[in-house]
């Protein structure tokens, strides 16, 4: 397992797992200046849609990958980066995605896991993505993305015993877009989804969430203090988990867009 790694999954589409966990990454980079990220988009789309510039695609590193040439810190170089957040774009050509193996992205982040303080992987939410399988099996923790909906719990239950054949086990929870009085609450959502409460973390629900497709930005851009309240909490646990100093709420004017 690699101890820095941490992997963010979403039940069904559109449940806001780029948003998450690019998000958290962005929290991490800003609160905390000294250690060096690494957001990836491990799964079979680019993934980029919160940047205004595409970075730099895992398809650039396909040759490097297959045969076995992974140098940590000619990885740096090749990224996309700006000061201590570095990040790199899933597959442009989707059509690709299928000639991605398990043990191909298990060797790629074996490899750059020690050039980095923290990795942060987007593993999207298609269960049988060779980029996904290989980055989930590979970290000791993965956030499960999801939100109130009915069918995204079904899409869950559906497949969570193909999940527990994988050896892949879900360490918490985020609940994103959470509203309050949705009869669908945190209690309710453990007792469905065999999640213990305490493991159940909610993202409150932000406006500006069409804007900030249009303007290629995250919602902490848009000072959100309930959103950003929840979003640093998060990124607090991830940095007490791997002995790192927790950081308080950055002023709004901080938050601001990377690449």
């Amino acid at each position: 397992m690699i101890h820095n790694l941490f992997c963010f999954h979403g039940v069904d589409h559109k449940v806001g797992t780029t948003m998450v966990s690019q998000s958290i990454a962005e929290a991490i980079s800003l609160g905390s200046p000294n250690l060096k990220l690494l957001f990836i988009s491990m799964n079979g789309r680019e993934s980029a849609e919160y940047v205004k510039e595409t970075p730099v695609s895992i398809d650039a590193m396909k040759f490097h990958i297959d045969n076995k040439m992974i140098n940590g810190s000619d990885f740096m170089k090749t990224c996309s980066h700006k000061g201590n957040f570095y990040m790199m774009a899933g597959i442009s050509n989707e059509l690709e995605a299928r000639y991605y193996y398990p043990d191909m992205a298990r060797y790629l982040l074996e490899e750059i896991a020690p050039e980095f303080d923290l990795i942060l992987a987007d593993c999207g939410n298609e269960i049988d993505n060779g980029l996904a399988i290989g980055a989930l099996s590979s970290a000791e923790e993965i956030f499960l993305v999801a939100t109130q909906q009915e069918t995204g719990i079904r899409r869950f239950e559906k497949n969570k015993r193909i999940m527990e054949n994988l050896g892949i086990a879900i360490s918490a929870c985020i609940i994103n877009k959470y509203y309050e009085q949705d009869p669908i609450g945190l209690s309710y959502l453990a007792g469905r989804m065999e999640i213990e409460k305490e493991r159940l973390w909610k993202l409150n629900t932000a406006d500006y969430s069409r804007q900030a497709e249009m303007e290629y930005k995250t919602l902490l851009e848009y000072r959100n203090e309930a959103y950003t309240k929840d979003i640093v909490a998060v990124a607090n646990y991830i940095l007490r988990k791997n002995g790192f100093e927790e950081f308080a709420k950055q002023r709004k004017s901080r938050w601001k867009s990377f690449i």
